[in-house]
């Protein structure tokens, strides 16, 4: 009865461990436009992966690599471009969206140290109750 019995337990302890974790949201392709010397503002992009079942609506994000991070979107008005403080991105279930120039981006406000092409920072998106953590690249454009 015993071995059954740990039988039993190590079967229900390989289950556990081999269960795939919940879906979660995800970032990829994350990258930051290396801006001119003397500017304080940078442009990032991403794209942004929705695992789940349930819409998923991204209200701000947070940085230690710049003073603040905002989500912004290009449009163009009468022939005019110009830029948009958006203040949500939402992706619906198993769905995606982009951040990419000429649409949805992420504004990043004062660097806090020089960057340089190859450099990465971190951004974590607030989205809801979920954080969506990204790595983005500095490069040219």
């Amino acid at each position: 009865m015993n071995l059954r019995l740990i039988g039993l337990c190590a079967a229900l302890i390989l289950t556990a461990c081999s269960r795939t974790p919940p879906a979660a949201p995800q970032a990829s392709d994350g990258w930051v436009r290396l801006a001119p010397p003397g500017t304080n503002v940078n442009a990032g992009y991403l794209r942004l992966h929705n695992n789940t079942s349930q819409p998923l609506r991204c209200d701000g994000a947070d940085t230690t690599d710049f003073g603040a991070a905002e989500i912004h979107r290009t449009v163009v008005d009468d022939g005019q471009s110009r830029m948009l403080r958006e203040q949500v991105i939402e992706v619906p279930p198993h769905g995606s969206a982009e951040l990419a120039p000429g649409g949805y981006h992420l504004m990043l406000f004062r660097p806090q140290k020089a960057l340089t092409v190859g450099d990465t920072v971190s951004v974590t998106l607030r989205c809801g109750e979920t954080a969506v953590d990204a790595v983005l690249t500095v490069r040219a454009a």
